[in-house]
């Protein structure tokens, strides 16, 4: 009966579309029973509600990519001003997500638990604030610990958004919906280094305050522009209603009603009272959410904390029940690995660039075909040295690396550095193009396998690299495939699990993704003073073996929701 109500409602949209009446047919609809979500998520159509949903979710990403990605831009001018060695580096592009893994459960307990809006509006306000003081810090160790708390709170928004989205989307057009999220990532891969190009080298835009105690650099000032988007997303989420799908699977039939109801009338132009559903599944009766059902009747209101703790101890116990166990576990190691290599890499690739502009700019070395490994060992071995005459750490020596009487700290701010990055930020936006189209027909485990597999044999192919033509290439390739993954997998994860575990679940697999991404950025730096071949050999062989791993996972694509 569901089924039919579904294909009368499909060809009723049809015919609106068309300019033909279908009053009579929506009344046809209405007898089908209680209708499930996926029913009634149906019937509300795809729309102008969707459109605003997508349009306010791009600031939504931009600035969880900013939160994540800003320091990597940094770090090539503000070595001078904080004296920084690689480790350092590697260090302040790892702390961001140390307080992503810090609050992975809070906040998918709180999502799954109190609501997704709530946690947006709040989210992103807070990340917005943090940011602002981040700009503003004056030592190392204040951008960290601004930074570490900037990362515990973007973890929620991140996961809430992924679980917001699919909740406001049919199947049709679900798995489309989570490559456009990875559209607006990369459309923030490409804004991120044009703000760093236009900003950073203006070094006429230093100022100073409070009698010299307060210097801001073009670097700060970068860091303060870079937290609009938190603060646009938060406002404007303000305005967007709770997710039905929560408000379901809490037994607010009413007010799930409602929104279907405001979705109806936005997407289609027509009154909420013509919605074509007029009740709803009640999904606390099923067993899965019988805890629920019963906090819910039981616990005084007055009481949220000990309803709150129950519910995660139900979420725990069927995260780790036979039902779930192995997906999760799939999911939590493959995106372990995707983001070991993929955030290290990401990260280290304005860094990579301005090593081979500082090759190209020493007078003993711009005239050598080296190669990418040279160009390493260049920047490992002048870093040693002045490591040793504890001096501080530079970008650009004058002359020689080991000429240690003409070092002077000059911040490498070429165009390059910020060109190269940008020119990778627009084949992911071109590829995601490509890929929300084909996504239904490729499917996300095809997705996951052949671009896991594709990108690992990428980043081994870097260590051959002689020009940095071919490194933009091969860099390009393997963060458009890997980041496409990525997505890939969270879109899976979503479908693979219900409504009253999926943001825990979302959240515990970035919370293992940004562990790896941690130990790679940390990794990469130690493993650069060994020799060439072993950080190439850590980010290709990683995402090779996950390719291998993926073939065991289900398949996804027009999954309903549970």
């Amino acid at each position: 009966m569901k089924m039919k109500g579904i294909q009368k409602q499909q060809k009723q949209q049809h015919h609106q579309e068309h300019g033909i009446g279908q009053v009579k047919q929506q009344e046809h609809v209405v007898d089908t029973g209680p209708a499930d979500f996926e029913t009634a998520i149906a019937a509300t159509g795809y729309g102008r509600f969707n459109y605003l949903l997508l349009l306010v979710a791009m600031p939504c990403c931009i600035g969880t990519v900013f939160e994540t990605t800003t320091m990597s831009y940094v770090l090539p001018s503000a070595e001078c001003d904080l004296r920084l060695s690689l480790v350092d580096k590697g260090t302040l592009n790892a702390v961001t997500y140390g307080g992503m893994i810090t609050s992975a459960f809070l906040w998918g307990f709180l999502s799954d638990t109190y609501g997704r809006k709530r946690l947006l509006v709040y989210g992103f306000l807070l990340d917005a604030t943090f940011n602002v003081l981040c700009a503003t810090s004056q030592s190392v160790v204040a951008i960290m610990i601004f930074k570490f708390m900037g990362g515990f709170i973007i973890c929620g928004p991140f996961a809430v958004l992924m679980a917001y989205l699919s909740e406001f989307h049919s199947l049709q057009h679900r798995s489309r919906v989570m490559m456009t999220v990875g559209i607006f990532y990369s459309i923030a891969n490409v804004l991120l280094p044009s703000l760093a190009w236009a900003i950073i080298p203006q070094a006429g835009w230093d100022f100073t305050l409070l009698d010299g105690k307060l210097a801001i650099h073009s670097w700060q000032i970068f860091l303060a522009v870079c937290c609009l988007p938190s603060l646009l997303s938060g406002a404007c989420c303000m305005f967007f209603p709770e997710s039905p799908k929560f408000l379901m699977a809490k037994g607010r039939n009413d007010q799930a009603m409602a929104v279907f109801r405001t979705l109806y009338a936005l997407n289609t132009g027509r009154s909420r009272g013509d919605y074509p559903i007029k009740e709803l599944v009640d999904e606390t009766a099923s067993s899965s959410d019988e805890t629920i059902q019963k906090d819910r009747k039981e616990v005084p209101q007055k009481a949220p904390t000990i309803s709150g703790l129950r519910s995660f101890q139900e979420q725990m116990k069927s995260m780790f029940g036979k039902t779930h166990l192995k997906n999760s576990l799939m999911a939590y190691s493959i995106q372990f690995g995707i983001l070991f290599g993929l955030n290290t890499f990401r990260l280290w690739v304005p860094q990579l660039f301005t090593i081979i502009k500082e090759y190209e700019l020493d007078p003993k070395t711009f005239t050598t075909d080296g190669s990418l490994c040279d160009m390493l060992a260049y920047k490992v071995n002048k870093s040693a040295v002045l490591q040793e005459l504890e001096r501080p750490y530079v970008a650009v020596a004058p002359s020689s690396p080991l000429d240690t009487e003409e070092l002077v700290c000059q911040p490498t701010t070429q165009g390059d550095i910020y060109l190269n990055p940008l020119i990778i930020g627009c084949v992911g936006v071109a590829a995601y193009l490509v890929t929300t189209v084909l996504i239904n027909a490729i499917g996300n485990r095809n997705l996951l396998v052949y671009g896991l597999f594709t990108s690992g044999c990428c980043g081994l192919l870097l260590y051959w690299s002689k020009s940095s033509t071919v490194v933009l290439v091969l860099s390009a390739t393997y963060i458009t495939i890997a980041s496409i993954s990525s997505t890939g997998l969270v879109g899976s994860v979503v479908a693979m699990f219900p409504t009253s575990m999926r943001t825990m679940v979302v959240s515990l697999t970035m919370m293992f993704g940004r562990t790896g991404s941690i130990i790679g950025n940390v990794l990469f730096p130690h493993l650069m003073a060994l020799g060439c071949w072993p950080p190439f050999l850590m980010i290709g062989s990683i995402h090779i073996v996950v390719a291998l791993i993926s073939t065991t996972l289900p398949r996804t694509v027009k999954k309903p929701l549970q």
